[in-house]
């Protein structure tokens, strides 16, 4: 009688381990992000990855497309869809001298990683850079980690700015 039911504990076991496998695969399959050719970039391709991301979609254009994740973010699709480019404009105080607008430029630039930023003396405003490349594929979620990362970077770049010169 022991023999019988270790037996059957075996079948339910082995039952358990198909039913396991079978369980993650799926769960795998259903997980798995499709490859998007840079080819099928467009800026309702972005709207659609952003929106079903929960990420607010504030304007959409023929070349580029803007969102709202804490900051504005505008996404230019680059004319041969090698790369979009996430960028934004933020202002500079009133009566900021060009010297330490350009040293914290320089330490942005130094210390945050992904992200570039210049400064335009004309409009007293700094602007801020990342691309992401599409060529060769790219998956809806690797954008939307791509302008989560952007974000992280713009706050981290603000935490760096303690004279308060950028608004």
């Amino acid at each position: 009688m022991t023999h019988l039911n270790l037996r059957l504990s075996s079948i339910k076991l082995s039952k358990l381990s198909l039913l396991l496998v079978l369980f993650f695969s799926t769960s795998l399959i259903v997980n798995a992000q499709k490859l998007i050719s840079s080819d099928e970039l467009t800026p309702n391709l972005l709207k659609e990855t952003f929106e079903n991301a929960f990420i607010e979609v504030l304007e959409v254009k023929e070349t580029y497309v803007k969102v709202k994740d804490v900051y504005s973010v505008f996404l230019d699709i680059d004319p041969k869809k090698r790369y979009v480019t996430l960028s934004g404009v933020y202002q500079v105080v009133e009566g900021a001298k060009k010297q330490e607008v350009y040293e914290l430029m320089n330490k942005i630039n130094t210390e945050v990683a992904l992200i570039k930023i210049f400064y335009n003396e004309n409009t007293n405003t700094v602007s801020y850079y990342y691309y992401f490349y599409t060529e060769g594929g790219f998956t809806q979620k690797s954008l939307v980690y791509a302008l989560k990362l952007y974000k992280d970077a713009i706050t981290l770049s603000l935490q760096k700015d303690t004279e308060k010169l950028i608004k």
